[in-house]
């Protein structure tokens, strides 16, 4: 029978294990922890939607941000330096390189947190018992709604990042293969997620408070969940081609989901021991100088400089000047310094910097500090994923419509001309938006996913992530990898793009 340890689930690729016997405390199987622990399934629900919204914007999402060139460093750090070389290094798929925190933390994360919400739905579904929180109320409902969210939102990520994985939706499985492509992983995350929004519409009584200090009401958990089914279906390509290819029904979904997706930006307050964004905490980070810690990439001044002479590598000699931007928005989000802080000469000066971000900033210098404004997700994701299924569409007008509204924050706060409704137009300017009004605030992947469906991501550049090390070698698998110069436009074990080829931004080194 699956043996479960208390409420931490250790998660080693879900081989069979045994009771080790009623004399071993710590071990329990599935029925007899929820006969022992009358909370037990309230107490999983809550792990997994915690470890989900934290992991959706986990600080392992700096190295896609490094390898969209949204942030750029030399650091030794968890790897950074390896994720923001250039050229682009192949990914070192090895359990004792550092920069396996970055695929470790998704893979281990979103597994635990599927694994918490499947059993909590067993004891719902299956032993058809009711789950009680630790003051004896029945949370059943609630319990069953975020729990399939939160399986929804997990599975959905991983096929995201990963390549391949196992779908797990039952509590005791004993599979040790990967035989779900991320294609299959993203399907049944979206699946999962439409039962919750299905149960969520039909329970007016719907209690959602499994993060700490926190409670969600029922009409903004329904946008935000159509909101996350939005950016998962629309990042499931890996490339140009596999985007178009994928159709119309593809994107008429994307845009659906968009379209009841949330209202105005969701954020969320920093309580003590409670949620905050990681990611962006340490993008916003400075040193003592005030430089960056992780700072803007040259590309952002590139994008924004309306004289066109910021160059897409920084030079070998002298510093360069602060940029003019007809955006507005620039001199409110990123600011100018000639100190280059903590980057290192001898590891490249092509990856030096001369801004910082201003834009959600905290004066603790964290954002895990009570009171810190945490973005979770934007409204203008929502418009950007509205204009980009429009135009997948071919909806040029549509696409430009959606972009150009007076309400839209290049707009209104940037003072930006409108956009042309031509293909190559609302390309570069979806580009500029992701980079700029996103950056940071959009988790893990974006503006990741939105740089490798639209062949963005400089040649070289890993699409996608493989199943890490340890996990392959438990189960008798073959460890392998993607990235590096010498395999531009590499494919993966489903035919797709895992190695981006040489059109993106910028041509590779």
């Amino acid at each position: 029978m699956k043996k479960l340890i208390y409420i931490f689930l250790a998660l080693y690729l879900f081989s069979a294990c045994k009771k080790i016997g009623f004399d071993d405390p710590s071990s329990f199987t599935n029925d007899e922890a929820n006969a022992q622990i009358r909370d037990l399934g309230y107490r999983l629900v809550t792990s997994s939607i915690q470890n989900t919204f934290n992991t959706t914007t986990s600080s392992a999402g700096t190295h896609f941000s490094l390898l969209a060139d949204q942030t750029t460093n030399t650091n030794g750090n968890s790897s950074w330096w390896d994720f923001a070389n250039e050229p682009r290094l192949r990914l070192n798929n090895n359990a004792s390189y550092r920069g396996a925190v970055t695929w470790n933390t998704f893979y281990n994360n979103f597994y635990q947190a599927n694994l918490d919400a499947t059993i909590a739905l067993d004891i719902i579904e299956n032993q058809k018992k009711n789950i009680l929180d630790n003051l004896g109320n029945d949370r059943t409902k609630d319990c069953q709604v975020a729990a399939y969210f939160s399986k929804g939102v997990a599975q959905g990520y991983l096929g995201v990042i990963f390549d391949k994985g196992i779908i797990v939706d039952v509590a005791n499985s004993s599979a040790r293969d990967f035989p779900n492509s991320y294609k299959d992983l993203i399907a049944n995350g979206l699946k999962l997620i439409d039962k919750s929004i299905q149960l969520a519409e039909a329970y007016p009584g719907l209690k959602f408070d499994f993060l700490t200090g926190i409670t969600i009401d029922r009409t903004t958990f329904i946008q935000l969940a159509n909101s996350l089914a939005a950016r998962i279906l629309s990042s499931q390509p890996r490339d140009k081609n596999e985007a178009a290819a994928l159709g119309n029904d593809h994107w008429n979904k994307v845009l659906a989901y968009a379209s009841k997706g949330i209202t105005a930006d969701y954020t969320i307050t920093t309580v003590t021991g409670g949620y905050y964004n990681q990611l962006l905490s340490g993008l916003v980070q400075r040193n003592t100088d005030g430089s960056g810690w992780l700072a803007p990439d040259i590309k952002i001044a590139w994008l924004a400089d309306k004289t066109g002479n910021t160059p897409t590598f920084y030079p070998a000699t002298g510093i360069l000047p602060a940029i003019t931007s007809d955006d507005a928005r620039f001199y409110d989000y990123f600011g100018y310094t000639p100190s280059f802080g903590i980057m290192l000469e001898s590891r490249g000066r092509g990856l030096f910097t001369n801004y910082y971000r201003i834009r959600w900033f905290n004066t603790r210098n964290t954002l895990n500090t009570p009171g810190a404004i945490n973005p979770y997700f934007l409204y203008e994701e929502i418009r950007l994923l509205k204009a980009e299924s429009k135009f997948w569409l071919k909806d040029y007008a549509g696409a430009a419509d959606e972009l150009n509204n007076s309400t839209a924050a290049r707009i209104a706060k940037g003072k930006l001309p409108a956009v042309a409704a031509t293909e190559s137009a609302i390309r570069n300017v979806l580009h500029y938006e992701y980079s700029i009004e996103i950056d940071g605030a959009g988790g893990a992947f974006v503006p990741f996913t939105f740089m490798r469906r639209n062949n963005l991501l400089i040649g070289g550049t890993p699409t996608e992530y493989p199943l890490p090390q340890l996990q392959l070698e438990l189960t008798k698998n073959v460890v392998y990898t993607f990235g590096g110069k010498a395999f531009f436009g590499e494919k993966g074990s489903n035919g797709e793009v895992a190695t981006a080829p040489n059109e993106g931004w910028k041509a590779s080194e």
